[in-house]
């Protein structure tokens, strides 16, 4: 890629970051509908009602909240080569800071690199500051990507392939230089892993050893889409309706004002208030005659509020079903008798979660193989049933639980003519009630035998049966 390639690909990108720029505003609850539109003459309220930034707390907390997401293999690969990696970077919220990332914005990218001290890393790199570069072929493949950002008020890319990378800075010209990159670590023999040195002997570009761009893209949709995006018009007229509202409390207020030639102001009552500072306070008109009565009359503007709280009502009913959301604010949620008349209402919820499942959990694997992928990798050697193949990832959910329920059903299970063995009925019961069925099995086991030998006396030894031969 040459200078002129680069700058090209950048001023194509330049939409993308305006549009990830508004949906960041609705993720922190800022809504950028109802702040876009020109300003008005007071009063102009603009009230956004942080919707997305509620809906993204609970799916991510349902979802992929830190200790949601587990590795398990068939011995002890993981837990001796991975799992010291994963926690150095703390894994367990990096993972649910890319969920956050790819729910709002369809995508998010981690850079992975090797540093001679730390090891590997990996990082989230800012929404608007990677720009992809796929293969043209029927199944896209990242071929490069683009880590773009300012430094010290200096324009930076970083560019990654395959095997190497790169690093351009922008001069106050417009023009893009090359400039010397740090070397990433070490190789077995002890030599730096590096790239190209330019004339001056300055190292101008780096050797990765990933076998693979070192950067992996999370996804939660086939088309690379975000979980609002639909819904934003119907939140940004849910936002003008409030608003609206709220201009007509102001507008109300002001035609008070008005009247304020017409009411006494300067002689208080027993309590210190004129008639002015009552109306101010508390906007009530009575006693004070019929020609300011009726003006206030003429004044008022008659709103119906049933139809405004009805018509907000099914605006959020409709914004929670097009989320397949289950709404917290529904009365009859949460009372229901029996946690599957519950589990009914998330039917919904919990297709998409599953469908989101499929496409993140390909991030979560590809991780996985492009750290165990690495030259250096220490636990690249793996035996016929260990390795990266082997690894399976585990997703619990947040759901809602009646333990009382759950507890009466495993009770009918495992009494009278026992349907399931202990273990499967274990395996009902959620993590968060029992987090190693195979520690409670030993446990259960442990205490029958000393239920039935309390004092750990071993039983004498069977008498051998006497044997009769025939005819004796």
């Amino acid at each position: 890629m040459d200078a002129k390639e680069l700058e090209t690909i950048i001023s194509k990108h330049k939409g993308l970051s305006n549009r990830t720029y508004d949906q960041k505003k609705y993720k922190i609850g800022l809504n950028a509908g109802i702040f876009q539109a020109e300003p008005k003459t007071d009063p102009d309220n603009r009230i956004p009602i942080p919707f997305i930034r509620r809906f993204l707390k609970l799916i991510k907390g349902y979802f992929a909240k830190v200790g949601n997401i587990t590795y398990s293999d068939n011995g002890e690969w993981f837990e001796k080569n991975l799992a010291p990696i994963f926690d150095r970077n703390n894994e367990e919220m990096e993972t649910a800071e890319m969920f956050e990332d790819a729910a709002t914005y369809g995508s998010g990218w981690e850079l992975h690199w090797y540093d001679a001290d730390e090891g590997f890393q990996f990082s989230i790199i800012p929404i608007d500051q990677g720009i992809p570069i796929y293969s043209h072929f029927l199944r896209k493949k990242l071929k490069a990507f683009i880590w773009l950002r300012e430094i010290d008020e200096k324009q930076i890319a970083t560019v990654y392939d395959a095997r190497e990378y790169v690093q351009w800075e922008k001069l106050k010209n417009g023009e893009w230089i090359l400039t010397p990159v740090s070397v990433a670590g070490k190789d077995e023999s002890g030599k730096d892993i590096e790239g190209g040195i330019d004339g001056n002997g300055d190292k101008v570009s780096g050797i990765h050893l990933y076998g693979a761009v070192p950067v992996l893209e999370a996804n939660v949709d086939r088309d690379k889409r975000n979980l609002f995006d639909p819904i934003l018009p119907l939140l940004d007229a849910f936002d003008k309706l409030i608003s609206e509202q709220a201009n007509e409390h102001d507008k109300f207020a002001d035609s008070i004002m008005l009247l304020a030639d017409e009411i006494n102001s300067t002689t208080p009552d027993e309590n210190g208030f004129t008639d002015l500072d009552k109306i101010k306070l508390l906007r009530i008109m009575q006693k004070l005659g019929e020609k300011i009565q009726d003006k206030v009359g003429y004044l008022e503007r008659h709103v119906d509020d049933n139809f405004i709280e009805h018509t907000l009502d099914r605006w959020e009913r409709l914004l929670y079903e097009m989320l397949c959301l289950f709404n917290p604010n529904d009365q009859s949620f949460g009372l229901s008798s029996g946690q599957y008349a519950n589990a009914f209402k998330l039917l919904g919820f919990e297709l998409n979660i599953a469908d989101i499942e499929s496409y993140f959990s390909k991030f979560l694997q590809a991780r996985i193989k492009l750290i165990s992928g690495h030259e250096l990798f220490e636990g690249k050697s793996w035996g016929k049933e260990e390795g990266p193949d082997f690894i399976t990832i585990h997703f619990e959910r947040n759901l809602p639980f009646d333990l009382q329920t759950m507890a009466t059903i495993a009770s009918v299970l495992a009494g009278g003519e026992k349907v399931l063995d202990s273990e499967t009925i274990l395996s009902l019961f959620p993590s968060t009630v029992i987090k190693d069925k195979d520690d409670v099995l030993e446990r259960l086991k442990a205490e029958k035998q000393a239920t039935s030998n309390p004092l750990g006396i071993d039983a004498p030894p069977a008498k051998a049966e006497p044997k009769y031969e025939e005819g004796a």
